[in-house]
């Protein structure tokens, strides 16, 4: 119950007097919980990141992306062409904020093959998790992609010297009470995968369903974590 709490009190201070975890959406509270988790066992957070992925029918590629142009907002435009398909990504790196958002279109010539659009947003630290970041995200959402869309989580935190990865992962469990699937360790890297009741979003794995990821990787005399929902989207 006092972790509960705890991890409550600690999300509220992340996102200052906007958000609070009643208030969140189920894509918003994973990577909440993630910060909140690392904060509380004194992890430095590094980076974040929440990913949308969505296949759309080729010819509805070009209309796609005139409605993302159209925002003007955006300080990158590359686009590229080949025999097989046409790439386009459009970057908006916000002012004063080190967040970076990234809408990405692949559209092939075949029109038999479906396009693929992704979308991504990341940041730097806890301070950039604000109540205006979930409103942009949950607006791009409803704009290009479906109500039921998943949304990946990632979070990269460091400590200030290694640590005991599995005593780590061990709080992390019960915290946010998750049964083990998976794990792997080798020579100062793990990666453990496993199914939470905290969130419905999932991908199937073998029999079962997962939902979570937990890796470690000690380098220098420091130890590296990364978290990801329903699995880890970034290299760690």
């Amino acid at each position: 119950m006092w972790k509960n709490i705890l991890a409550g009190v600690l999300a509220a201070a992340i996102v200052g007097t906007g958000a609070y975890p009643q208030e969140m959406t189920q894509e918003q509270e994973p990577l909440m919980m993630f910060a909140s988790f690392a904060e509380d066992k004194q992890l430095n957070v590094e980076e974040w990141t929440m990913m949308m992925k969505r296949k759309v029918p080729a010819e509805q590629s070009g209309e796609i992306m005139e409605r993302i142009l159209e925002q003007g907002q955006h300080q990158e435009v590359s686009h590229e062409e080949t025999a097989q398909a046409e790439k386009w990504i459009v970057t908006n790196r916000h002012k004063n904020k080190k967040i970076v958002e990234t809408y990405s279109m692949i559209s092939p010539r075949n029109m038999k093959n479906k396009a693929e659009l992704v979308y991504s947003i990341q940041g730097e630290g806890t301070s950039s998790l604000t109540q205006d970041l979930f409103l942009s995200v949950e607006d791009v959402k409803s704009r290009y992609f479906s109500k039921s869309a998943t949304i990946f989580s990632c979070l990269k935190a460091v400590s200030n010297g290694i640590i005991d990865d599995v005593l780590v992962y061990k709080k992390f469990k019960d915290t946010l009470d998750v049964a083990t699937i998976d794990e792997i360790d080798e020579n100062g890297w793990t990666s453990r995968s496993g199914w939470t009741d905290k969130w419905a979003q999932s991908i199937p794995s073998g029999k079962q369903s997962m939902n979570v990821q937990f890796a470690t990787r000690t380098l220098g005399g420091e130890t590296n974590i990364t978290i990801g929902t329903p699995i880890i989207t970034a290299e760690y």
